[in-house]
């Protein structure tokens, strides 16, 4: 299905740096808590209006923190009494279709959590519903705005690498099943477990510095080896419960997979929730002219040749003005302001996130490498 590319055309009725935006916020997790609310309140022109979650006291515990003036249980009320320009969907994933798509419907552009969608089907009628009104979708997938991959991503613009050829992405936790016992490890609500929720940052840092090539061939593993012991544990979640018979975890903790792009390329993929290795966060990008390694938030290697030489050189990054969310929201708010250079997840690019975690899943689940 094809879809406009919001980076190509303006958006219509933003486009003047004065546009007031009003922003509502469905869903009072942690990330609503500690990232959008108070990221968007230091945005220009920008207000928080209201927050809404089924868990009316958390809801209204979270505004009264943060300053958000109004609490809403009901999402369709919350649209058609705030009538909100931007709309943020932080619920568990099987709600991001319905919930998103009303808010597109209500007139709303959509900052939604990864995974946008469950499967490439719903994403791309997400995605269709969006460019019918004009409107914006797009994904906080914000690690590719870390100085790190900004440095990658700098030095992939100016051909240092040449022509990329491959890569290797992971991002494995020694102990970070989040939510233990809510939404997160209960597959009819989260979908999946560490594929979904880590694997999709995962992905996006190495498809940004690859130029998202098209997705060919997909073959997948996933193992549920910590969380059905209730082992391998972390702190994130707004709930989290103690392990028993009676905790639910039916979501995978750990997935690797490979990826063969229709131009040739390839990229490796892991992630884990918890494994008894060490933490390790990094991507790789292995090009006919170099190559680099890019850690977390201070570590950009890169190597070459230089007269015959094997040359390692460590990237003196700039300082950075906020986290990466901050990055991704700051620019979602200029690209909805007319500034078409600002970087934001576009649908296509968005696309191959669920269309690879897709094929995954299902070659996981038939043993077998899954043809795109």
């Amino acid at each position: 299905m094809a879809v406009s590319n919001p980076l190509e055309t303006k958006v219509e009725q933003s486009m003047s740096n004065s546009q007031e935006w009003r922003v509502a916020v469905i869903g009072a997790g942690t990330i609503s808590q500690r990232v959008h609310i108070p990221v968007f309140q230091k945005q220009p022109n920008t207000t928080v209006v209201a927050v809404c979650d089924v868990n009316a006291a958390r809801a209204e515990a979270i505004a009264v923190e943060t300053g958000v003036p109004n609490v809403y249980s009901d999402y369709e009320k919350m649209l058609a009494e705030m009538q909100p320009n931007i709309t943020v969907v932080a619920t568990p994933n099987i709600f991001h279709k319905p919930m998103a798509t009303a808010a597109l419907e209500a007139g709303s552009n959509v900052l939604c959590e990864k995974p946008v969608a469950l499967t490439y089907a719903d994403a791309s009628e997400m995605f269709a519903t969006a460019a019918a009104r004009n409107l914006v979708l797009t994904v906080g997938t914000h690690f590719r705005f870390t100085a790190p991959m900004q440095a990658a991503k700098n030095h992939v613009n100016h051909g240092f690498f040449g022509r990329i050829y491959a890569a290797r992405t992971v991002w494995q936790r020694r102990n970070g099943i989040p939510g233990y016992g809510s939404w997160f490890t209960n597959r009819d609500l989260a979908g999946g477990g560490a594929l979904l929720d880590i694997g999709v940052h995962t992905l996006d840092r190495a498809l940004y510095l690859m130029n998202y090539p098209q997705p060919a061939r997909v073959t997948g593993v996933t193992f549920a080896e910590f969380g059905p012991r209730g082992r391998g544990l972390g702190g994130w979640g707004s709930d989290i419960a103690k392990p028993s018979a009676n905790t639910r975890y039916d979501v995978d903790d750990l997935a690797w997979a490979q990826v063969i792009f229709a131009d040739g390329t390839v990229l490796q993929f892991q992630v884990a929730w918890a494994a008894n290795f060490p933490e390790t966060f990094v991507t790789e990008i292995f090009g006919t002219e170099g190559g680099a390694r890019i850690g977390g938030q201070d570590s950009v290697e890169l190597y070459s040749m230089l007269n015959g030489l094997e040359v390692k050189t460590d990237t003196q990054l700039p300082a950075q003005k906020g986290g990466s969310y901050d990055q991704l929201i700051a620019n979602f708010v200029r690209y909805l302001n007319g500034d078409t250079n600002a970087d934001i997840v576009t649908p296509e690019q968005a696309l191959v996130h669920v269309q690879i975690v897709d094929a995954i899943t299902r070659s996981a689940a038939e043993g077998r490498e899954v043809v795109l």
